[in-house]
């Protein structure tokens, strides 16, 4: 995993540590989700990014999935309640972005457990519909310690 990557995924879990998590994960089992929107607008022509979450289990359990965009070279981004499998359309100002996803199973007894981490760069058309796939696959212990998936008290905001 390179240094970007790497950042935005941490920030990703950084957002995910606080009481975000339960709000997102909510937000996306209650119902059809809002339309996503980017929170400003750019300095170029909108275009629209498809956005699908995929992952090797094939489940008939709505799964939420807590989507984050972030502009290429960025330190902040937006945070998106999504449904795996489900195809997200957000407009979006045309240039790099890099999406990352964080597949959550909330029914969990114990508490939520994360069941995938994936990611992906993409790059948005001003004008045009740009579709990306991004893999989610099982997260491992290493990949976790190195995100910081903590929560403040240092116990580990997800099992696995």
């Amino acid at each position: 995993m390179d240094s970007y990557t790497g950042g935005a995924l941490a920030w990703l879990a950084q957002g995910a540590a606080s009481n975000l998590l339960e709000r997102l994960v909510d937000r996306a089992l209650d119902g059809p989700p809002q339309l996503p929107a980017w929170p400003r607008p750019g300095r170029t022509p909108a275009g629209t990014a498809e956005i699908s979450v995929r992952q090797h289990l094939t489940t008939k359990v709505r799964t939420p999935v807590i989507l984050t965009l972030q502009e290429a070279g960025g330190r902040t981004g937006t945070v998106f309640s999504v449904m795996l499998g489900h195809t997200t359309r957000v407009a979006l100002p045309g240039g790099d972005y890099f999406g990352a996803a964080m597949v959550v199973d909330p029914l969990r007894r114990r508490g939520p457990t994360l069941q995938g981490i994936g990611w992906a760069r993409l790059t948005v058309a001003a004008h045009r519909t740009s579709p990306v796939v991004i893999p989610a696959q099982r997260p491992t212990a290493p990949v976790l310690l190195g995100l910081g998936l903590r929560k403040p008290d240092g116990t580990p905001l997800f099992r696995l």
